[in-house]
């Protein structure tokens, strides 16, 4: 009896680490270690019933727990230190040119061989030449726009 009580209470000590360890192996540890439980019961009382009973008692006290988790953890100062309370605006995507700057010309920023990037009226694109190699500070002049890169050549 001592022996799968002590295993239930490892299994909900990994349950209950697992929402400050991220990564889902604590928790499916302790999953499997209710299924060990059920196990050690049938050995000690034997039949049905007992692993049966041990199993569905220890999956609800175990969903006990992970509710508890969410709604007082969340809340909690330990849980302010650890979750995130706000989001952080902005983006991480480059900025992509419009069809507008077809036609038009402008300056290289980096050497272009054949990448790099050039300046089109105060705001900078990734270009990709169709001359070879152009250096930095040549005049070039955008032919198309693809994949979100503008093709240019030497004006």
């Amino acid at each position: 009896m001592i022996e799968v009580i002590g295993v239930l209470f490892l299994c909900y000590l990994l349950i209950g680490l697992e929402a400050i360890v991220p990564g889902g192996v604590l928790g499916i540890l302790g999953f499997l270690g209710l299924f060990f439980a059920a196990y050690l019961a049938q050995v000690e009382f034997g039949g049905w019933f007992a692993p049966s009973l041990t199993f569905l008692l220890g999956g609800l006290g175990a969903m006990i727990l992970v509710f508890m988790e969410f709604t007082w953890l969340s809340r909690s100062p330990l849980g302010r230190r650890l979750f995130m309370s706000h989001s952080i605006e902005g983006g991480s995507n480059k900025e992509v040119a419009t069809p507008e700057v077809l036609g038009k010309c402008g300056k290289t920023v980096t050497d272009l061989h054949p990448g790099g990037r050039i300046q089109i009226e105060k705001e900078e694109f990734d270009a990709v030449s169709e001359d070879g190699l152009i250096p930095k500070g040549s005049k070039v002049k955008v032919v198309s726009i693809e994949n979100f890169c503008l093709r240019v050549r030497v004006d």
